[in-house]
């Protein structure tokens, strides 16, 4: 089966947090987007945009995924099974983070914990300055 001609569906559940997953986070901006193509340079497109309710957590977000049979088969160098996708999460008064490369597979819900770290008060209290910033990579990216 050829990944072009068909595609599947995938899940993924975000919930924000801070002090090591003890407080939920209400109000935190989430987007999603798509991870630029291997050597493109450019922005990555926005395809989803929620903010968290008083639980932490946004709606399940939807995301295109290669078909649940790529999985099972042995695969090409550079080909894989599942889709990855840029998370960027911001709330005023914590550092901005990425998580990039988070993986979705057809069928599949993942579930990305965030925990977000409280800005001092001698830092940009909009945490989109550099030293606002933390960007959490998925193990694995650059193996395949």
């Amino acid at each position: 089966m050829n990944s072009e001609s068909t595609q599947g569906t995938g899940y993924l559940s975000v919930r924000v947090s801070t002090a090591r997953g003890a407080i939920p986070l209400e109000g935190a901006q989430v987007q999603v987007r798509s991870l630029p193509k291997e050597g493109a340079s450019g922005t990555s497109d926005l395809l989803q945009s929620a903010v968290t309710g008083r639980d932490g957590r946004i709606p399940l977000v939807p995301l295109p995924a290669p078909p649940r049979e790529e999985s099972l088969r042995p695969q090409e160098p550079g080909v894989r099974p599942y889709a990855t996708y840029l998370l960027d999460v911001y709330l005023e008064g914590y550092f901005h983070q990425s998580y990039i490369g988070v993986p979705i597979f057809d069928g599949v819900i993942a579930i990305q914990a965030v925990d977000l770290i409280p800005l001092t008060e001698n830092q940009a209290p909009d945490g989109y300055s550099p030293s606002g910033d933390r960007v959490i990579e998925a193990p694995g990216r650059n193996s395949l």
